[in-house]
C-alpha cells in the first residue's frame, strides 16, 4: 500500500523551515518535512504508511486512548517546534492525505481563509486557564463566615437553623460560578480574544468552574501571566486553585476554521 501525506500544521515564513531537529513525530511516520505553498507558505508534513494510518486503522486506534495519546502527544510536539519559527496554524490530530498534491489543493482551495487566519494569529501565543474549587475548603470557610455571622448561637444551630448544609453548598457553588465568569472577563480585557470550554470533570471534591483558552500578543505575555498569578493568590485563600499554562500554539482559535 502506499503511503500517505499526514499534516502537522502550515507555517508562513519567507523561508522553509528548519527542521534538522525537530521531533520525530507520529510512530512509524517519516521525518517531518517541509511542502511550498507559495508565497512564503509552507506544510510541515510527513510520509505515513496507509497500513498503519488507513482510515481502518484510524477507527480502530480511536477506541484505544493509550494509542491515541502516543500520537497526539508527538503531534503536538512538531507543531510546537514549528510555532518557535514562524505564525502556526496547527492542524487537527490524523490530518491524512493521499498525496501531498492532494493536501496542497486543500490548502490552495482555503488559501484566502488561511491567509486571513495567519494575519490574525501573527505574533500571537495562546494561553491555558483553569479555575479550580475545592469544594470542602470553601464550604468550611463558609460555613465558618456564617457562624461569624450568628451572633453568639453556636455554629451547629446557626447551620441546622437557618441555613442547612447543602443550601450552603449551593452559594458556595453560584459565588465560584460568579468568580469565574469575573476572572474570565479581566483577563479578556487582556488578551486578543478569548474561548470558554465546557469545564471537564475534576478529581473528586475538585470542580473545575473555569476552562479558558487567551490568545495574548507575544509582548504582553508577561503583563497577562501577572495579572493571572496575581488573581490566583487572592482567590486561594477561599478555596480556589488557578492553574496557568502555556504558550502554545493557538489550537483553540482555529480549530472551527482550519
Amino acid at each position: 500500500m502506499s503511503d500517505l501525506t499526514y499534516l502537522y500544521c502550515v507555517v508562513q515564513r519567507e523561508k522553509a523551515p528548519p527542521l534538522a531537529r525537530a521531533p520525530r513525530g507520529l510512530p512509524g511516520t517519516g521525518a517531518p518535512r517541509a511542502i511550498g505553498a507559495g508565497d512564503g507558505l509552507w506544510l510541515v508534513a510527513s510520509d505515513a504508511p496507509a497500513s498503519g494510518y488507513g482510515e481502518a486503522s484510524i477507527e480502530r486506534g480511536l477506541s484505544d486512548l493509550a494509542w491515541v495519546s502516543e500520537r497526539a502527544l508527538p503531534h503536538e510536539a512538531v507543531v510546537e517546534f514549528i510555532g518557535r519559527s514562524g505564525t502556526v496554524l496547527p492542524m487537527k490530530l490524523f490530518t491524512l492525505f493521499r498525496s501531498d498534491e492532494r493536501a496542497l489543493a486543500h490548502v490552495a482551495g482555503q488559501r484566502k481563509r488561511i491567509d486571513r487566519l495567519l494575519q490574525r494569529l501573527a505574533g500571537r501565543e495562546e494561553w491555558g486557564v483553569r479555575l479550580l474549587l475545592d469544594e470542602p475548603r470553601a464550604l468550611e470557610r463558609a460555613a465558618a463566615g456564617a457562624r461569624g455571622e450568628a451572633k453568639g448561637a453556636s455554629g451547629t444551630e446557626f447551620l441546622l437553623r437557618k441555613k442547612k448544609q447543602r443550601d450552603l453548598a449551593r452559594e458556595v457553588i453560584e459565588k465560584g460560578g460568579e468568580r469565574a465568569a469575573a476572572l474570565f472577563d479581566e483577563l479578556s480585557r487582556r488578551a486578543d480574544d478569548a474561548r470558554r470550554r465546557a469545564p471537564p470533570p475534576g478529581p473528586a471534591g475538585r470542580r473545575v468552574l473555569l476552562d479558558a483558552a487567551f490568545l495574548v500578543r507575544r509582548g504582553r505575555g508577561k503583563p497577562f501571566q501577572a495579572a493571572a498569578r496575581k488573581t490566583a493568590a487572592r482567590l486561594e485563600r477561599d478555596g480556589y486553585e488557578l492553574t496557568l499554562s502555556g504558550p502554545w500554539p493557538p489550537y483553540n482559535f482555529v480549530a472551527e476554521s482550519a
